[in-house]
C-alpha cells in the first residue's frame, strides 16, 4: 500500500496512524525546536550590555533591534500559516529550523548597527513558520484530548531556550566573546536538523508531513474561514496582549537588570534570577496542559490573569529573592496563557490550523514590535521601568475580557471549557 492510498484511505484523526510513543518522539523534537527558535532570538538581549560599547548600541537602538525583529516576524507570519497548510511538514518546518540557525551564525560576523539590524530582520523572516508549522502537526500527531498537553510541551520549548540562555550562552560569551555565543547557537540548530531528517523518514509519518490540500479533512480551509470565525478575533485580542508580555521579558529582563538592579552583563545573579524566572513560564505551559484536563478554562485563564498581573509590583521589590520568586510566578501565569491561546487557534478552524496562527501571531508580533520600540524610548528618555511594568497588568486584563468570550463561543465545543 502506498503513501496515497494510506491518506485517502484515512477518515478518522491521522493520530491514529501513528504509535504513542512515536507521538510524544515527534512533541520532543517540537520542544527541542523551539527552545533553539527561542535561544537564537534571546542571544541579542542577553549579550546586548557585551555589544554596547563596540557596536553603539544605547537602549534606543536596542529597542529598534528588537522591534525589527518583530516586524519582520510579523509580516512573514500573516503569509507563512497558508503555506504551512499546503507544504510538506518535514521539510517545511526542519528547512526553517536550520535556515534560522544559519542566520543565527552569521550574526556573529556583526560589525555595526546596521548589521545587527539586517540579521535582525532575516532571523524574524526565518523563525515565523515555528509556531504555525509546530501547531499543525501537533494537531494532526495527537487526539483532540492531548493536544493542550501537546501544545503546552513544545510551548515550553520557547521558556526552556529562555532558561538555558543565560547558562549557555553568556558562559560562552564570557569564555570566548560574545561573536562565539551567537555561532554556537546556529550549531545546534544544524545538529537538531539531522536528527529531525533522519527520524521523520519514517513511513508511519508520511501522511502526517502531506500537504494540507491532500488530506479528506483539511481541503476547504483559508484565509476566508479563519477570518468568518468570532473566536478568531477573540485571540487576536489575546495574541495582541499577550505575545507583547511575553516578548518584554525575553527582550528587556536582562537590561533592566543591569541597569536598575546593579547586575553585571553576565554575573552569576543574572544568570541565575532569569533561570528561575523562565523556570516559572516553562512549567505554566505545562501545567495548564494537565490542568486543561480536569478543570474549567475559565478558572484557570483567571487564576493565570492575577498571577501575571503580580508583574506590577517588580518595580517596588527590593529584596532580590522576593524579586525572583515575582518574576517567577508572573512568569508561571503567563505560561498558562501562552498555552491557552495555542489551543484556542487550533479550535478556530480544522482545516486551516497554520492558517489560524500565522495571522493571529503576525497580529501578536506587530503588537510586540510596537512595544519594544516604546519600552526602548521611554526608558531612554524617563530612566525608569515602572511605566512598562504597570503596562503588564493592563494588557493581562484584556487578555482576560477576550478569554471569557472566547470560552462562551466555545463551551458547546469541548468539555474543557
Amino acid at each position: 500500500m502506498t503513501v496515497k492510498d494510506i491518506m485517502r484511505g484515512t477518515r478518522g484523526t491521522l493520530s491514529q496512524l501513528l504509535t504513542t510513543k512515536s507521538r510524544w518522539v515527534l512533541c520532543g523534537f517540537l520542544l527541542a525546536g523551539t527552545s533553539i527558535n527561542y535561544l537564537d532570538r534571546q542571544t541579542l538581549s542577553l549579550m546586548a550590555p557585551m555589544m554596547r560599547a563596540e557596536l553603539g548600541l544605547d537602549n534606543e537602538r536596542l529597542g529598534i533591534l528588537f522591534s525589527l525583529f518583530y516586524y519582520a516576524y510579523m509580516i512573514a507570519q500573516f503569509a507563512i500559516g497558508g503555506v504551512i497548510d499546503r507544504a510538506n511538514l518535514r521539510w517545511a518546518y526542519g528547512g526553517a529550523v536550520l535556515l534560522w540557525s544559519v542566520v543565527g551564525m552569521l550574526t556573529s560576523t556583526a560589525t555595526g548597527f546596521i548589521g545587527l539590524a539586517m540579521f535582525r530582520v532575516m532571523l524574524g523572516l526565518t523563525e515565523s513558520p515555528n509556531w504555525p508549522g509546530a501547531l499543525r502537526i501537533v494537531a494532526r500527531a495527537l487526539p483532540e484530548k492531548e493536544r493542550p498537553l501537546g501544545n503546552g510541551i513544545f510551548t515550553s520549548g520557547q521558556s526552556i531556550g529562555a532558561l538555558t540562555a543565560p547558562l549557555i550562552i553568556l558562559t560562552i560569551a564570557n569564555a570566548a566573546g560574545w561573536r562565539m555565543g551567537f555561532a554556537a547557537v546556529g550549531v545546534l540548530g544544524a545538529l537538531w536538523f539531522i536528527a529531525w531528517i533522519w527520524y521523520s523518514r519514517r513511513p508511519e509519518f508520511a501522511p502526517i508531513w502531506a500537504p494540507g490540500g491532500a488530506m479528506p479533512e483539511t481541503r476547504a480551509g483559508g484565509y476566508r474561514e479563519v477570518l468568518r470565525s468570532p473566536k478568531f478575533w477573540c485571540v487576536v485580542a489575546i495574541t495582541s496582549t499577550v505575545n507583547p508580555i511575553l516578548y518584554f521579558n525575553a527582550n528587556w529582563l536582562p537590561t533592566y537588570f543591569n541597569q536598575h538592579r546593579g547586575m553585571a552583563a553576565g554575573s552569576s545573579d543574572m544568570k541565575w534570577i532569569l533561570t528561575f524566572v523562565f523556570l516559572g513560564l516553562d512549567l505554566g505551559y505545562l501545567a495548564f496542559g494537565f490542568a486543561s484536563m480536569r478543570l474549567p478554562r475559565r478558572l484557570i485563564f483567571s487564576f493565570a490573569t492575577v498571577l501575571v498581573a503580580l508583574a506590577a509590583f517588580v518595580p517596588a521589590v527590593t529584596d532580590r529573592a522576593h524579586l525572583t520568586w515575582l518574576l517567577a510566578i508572573s512568569n508561571f501565569g503567563l505560561g498558562m496563557w501562552m498555552s491557552l491561546y495555542l489551543t484556542f487557534t487550533q479550535e478556530v478552524s480544522k482545516t486551516a490550523v497554520s492558517t489560524a496562527m500565522g495571522l493571529a501571531g503576525g497580529t501578536g508580533s506587530l503588537a510586540g514590535a510596537i512595544l519594544m520600540w516604546i519600552v526602548g524610548r521611554v526608558t531612554e528618555r524617563t530612566h525608569s521601568f515602572d511605566g512598562p511594568f504597570a503596562g503588564i497588568a493592563v494588557a493581562i486584563a484584556i487578555a482576560w475580557i477576550a478569554g471569557m468570550f472566547a470560552t462562551r463561543r466555545s463551551m458547546t465545543q469541548s468539555p474543557a471549557s
